[in-house]
């Protein structure tokens, strides 16, 4: 991995190829580590996701969009097309979304340092090699026995194992029945499942950061906002930003939670007296480093 400092990848996930990765794996990958493994390496992280739509969409696949986008992931989805050949009657399911990753990684070049494939498709060779020209970090991450031959002999192009990682980005059965559990509970608010009541207790990871929040990954996959004011620092934080790090983790309590309005969302305040002290300090040295410079 490159050094951190300052870097920024862009992450184009194949979901259609992931899919098939995963049922050759044995395995499902937790999607909420996975975009906070690569947190841990980059200053900043743009994480999309492709994948086609055959039909309405499932309770499951509506679930699990819903924590795509509650973990800051991007989603681009277009519907499955059937395709009769008109001489043999036979009906093909056309589904790709490969033109759409790589306009979309061309178009956004400017906005990362390492472009990240999350696929084993060697159609998007000419992709990379365009962004290697262009001075781009090249990461593919897909499995042993699925990514494609060209690929992995493919000069400048550093190739990952799913499987070398398994242990920091696997779905964990425990984590599951955590959700299970958060789903089925009779005190969901508004008769949603999979919400929590105000004071239930979880500790979160960084998707984003504002000037006036921290957005938290959260086993209930709706967007989650720990708001300035409920961080318990005295300092003035003049740049949020500056003083939160990407591995950070909040233990925090729910607050408040709206599913009144559009998708759900809550908010929620932060309870480890540790960790408010933490950033009191950091604000503080903020504070005295931006007043030595004036």
């Amino acid at each position: 991995m490159p050094d951190k400092e300052n870097r920024k990848a862009g992450v184009f996930i194949d979901g259609a190829n992931l899919f098939f990765t995963q049922r050759h794996m044995g395995w499902q990958i937790d999607f909420s580590r996975l975009i906070a493994f690569f947190m841990q390496c980059f200053d900043s992280v743009e994480a999309r996701y492709y994948v086609p739509e055959s039909g309405a969409l499932s309770q499951e696949q509506v679930a699990f969009n819903r924590m795509l986008e509650a973990n800051g992931y991007t989603i681009t989805s277009k519907p499955v097309k059937k395709i009769v050949n008109k001489e043999t009657g036979e009906v093909v399911m056309k589904g790709n979304l490969d033109v759409e990753l790589v306009v979309d990684a061309l178009t956004t070049a400017s906005r990362y340092d390492s472009f990240i494939l999350v696929s084993g498709d060697s159609d998007f060779l000419p992709l990379i090699r365009a962004l290697r020209s262009r001075g781009k970090d090249i990461q593919v991450y897909s499995t042993r026995g699925l990514s494609a031959w060209e690929l992995v002999t493919e000069p400048g192009i550093d190739c990952h194992d799913f499987s070398d990682i398994r242990s920091k980005i696997e779905l964990i059965a425990s984590h599951e029945v955590q959700q299970s559990a958060h789903a089925e509970s009779p005190e969901s608010v508004s008769g949603q499942a999979g919400l929590p009541t105000k004071g239930e207790i979880f500790t979160g990871s960084i998707i984003s950061v504002k000037s006036y929040g921290i957005f938290l990954s959260n086993p209930y996959h709706v967007k989650c906002l720990l708001p300035l004011s409920f961080l318990g620092v005295e300092t003035r934080i003049s740049s949020l930003p500056s003083i939160v790090r990407s591995t950070d983790l909040f233990r925090v309590a729910v607050f408040d939670v709206d599913a009144e309005d559009g998708p759900p969302r809550i908010t929620v305040k932060l309870i480890d007296r540790q960790m408010s002290g933490v950033l009191e300090e950091r604000a503080f040295r903020f504070l005295q480093k931006n007043s030595a410079k004036n």
